[in-house]
């Protein structure tokens, strides 16, 4: 019997550094469509959902053929959203996509589901990738155990190089699967105070006793977060193969 495998887009209009950036254009396409479009190129995945707290996003998803859900405004991230919606979705494990990967690479997702479909042990995933950026805050750096478990991540640089010269961290990347009932649960939990303090809501599962297992990726693509962002990945999509499948 097949495991389902959704995918869930938390998506909303309100952002600090980048307003409305989720229906920003990119080639002609708003930026939540090119991420959902990519995403149901996966071979993995059996369907994909919008979920948002904003009319006009739901609007806009609908008219591109892509599914919505509803959610609270009151959410304080990603996941609490993604948890929400998963109440109305019929699915073993769903994946946590952000919004705003508008270069998202299907085989990403595929690669970083794997071991969810393969192993029952495992009840959630994470996309890590070799990253040599010093003193970078805006990225989540990860140290993990000889398992490929997450120990712990951080805006800081970790770990530090005390006894050599600096050569890679591993920087987190938010495809995040989850068995259904972890999502579920994660609502259910007040933050928590490493959470709270490195801004990173991924850290109330590892507080609450959730292995998360890292899987690497190559090539991993810049989110949007800022307008610099935004313009970068406008420059990438005109010279990105991908899009032909989809337009």
């Amino acid at each position: 019997m097949n495991t389902k495998v959704v995918g869930v887009v938390p998506a909303r209009l309100e952002s600090k550094r980048l307003p409305g950036k989720a229906l920003a254009d990119i080639c002609g396409l708003p930026m939540i469509i090119h991420t959902c479009k990519r995403a149901l190129l996966s071979k993995t995945l059996d369907d994909v959902y919008v979920a948002t707290d904003s009319k006009e996003i739901q609007e806009v998803a609908e008219s591109f053929g892509i599914k919505s859900i509803m959610t609270s405004k009151y959410h304080k991230n990603s996941s609490e959203r993604a948890g929400e919606a998963c109440k109305f979705i019929d699915s073993e494990i769903v994946v946590n996509i952000q919004g705003d990967e508008p270069l998202l690479y299907p085989d990403h997702v595929d690669k970083i589901t794997q071991p969810l479909i393969d192993d029952s042990e495992i009840q959630v995933s994470m996309g890590i990738t070799k990253f040599s950026k010093i003193n970078s805050s805006s990225d989540f750096k990860a140290v993990m155990d000889s398992n490929n478990d997450l120990i712990y991540s951080s805006r800081s640089d970790i770990p530090h190089f005390y006894m050599k010269d600096h050569q890679y961290f591993w920087k987190l990347c938010f495809i995040v699967p989850h068995r259904k009932i972890w999502l579920e649960k994660y609502l259910e939990w007040k933050q928590t105070p490493l959470e709270i303090l490195e801004d990173n809501h991924f850290l109330r599962l590892t507080e609450n006793g959730v292995k998360i297992r890292l899987v690497e990726i190559d090539q991993a693509k810049i989110s949007v977060d800022t307008p610099e962002d935004l313009e970068e990945v406008r420059l990438l999509m005109k010279e990105d193969s991908l899009i032909k499948e989809y337009l």
